[in-house]
């Protein structure tokens, strides 16, 4: 089993370039995924989702990019994340212990990372409320008595 860090970027066009920074740092051409996607869905519809979800003003450009990389320890993880920043992630996710074939599925890892969101969602602290006040009463003097 190994560990996987996967990003969320704004562009296809950016494939190329994360493509040779991943080999420039050292990872082989079969240590990464770059999941290519058709042109169903026009950049306008998608921008727009986009902004209603993240209260994001951001404009994509085309479809967004997802990449996974498979990383070996700790060095390399902190690798993968700089480079993921340097190309200006929107999200990136990191999943232990799955095996790297499950990964080349990105149905899988998109299951995997809304099941992920929803435990957090579920196990996150209950939250505690004040109750209101009456707010200031006739009993209070402003300046001298």
């Amino acid at each position: 089993m190994a560990s996987i860090i996967t990003g969320l970027f704004k562009s296809q066009s950016q494939s190329q370039k994360i493509s040779d920074d991943l080999e420039r740092a050292g990872f082989r051409n079969s240590d990464y995924i770059v999941y290519l996607t058709d042109a169903g869905i026009s950049k306008e519809v998608k921008t727009s989702v986009w902004q209603s979800f993240f209260n994001d003003n951001r404009i994509l450009d085309d479809d967004s990019l997802v990449v996974s990389v498979k990383v070996r320890g700790p060095v390399s993880t902190e690798i993968a994340r700089d480079i993921f920043r340097q190309n200006e992630s929107i999200h990136q996710n990191y999943f232990e212990n799955m095996r790297f074939e499950d990964a080349k599925s990105l149905e899988y890892l998109k299951r995997i990372a809304s099941l992920r969101a929803k435990s957090e969602i579920f196990s996150s602290p209950e939250i505690q409320t004040r109750k209101t006040s009456r707010g200031i009463n006739s009993e209070v003097f402003f300046g001298k008595n």
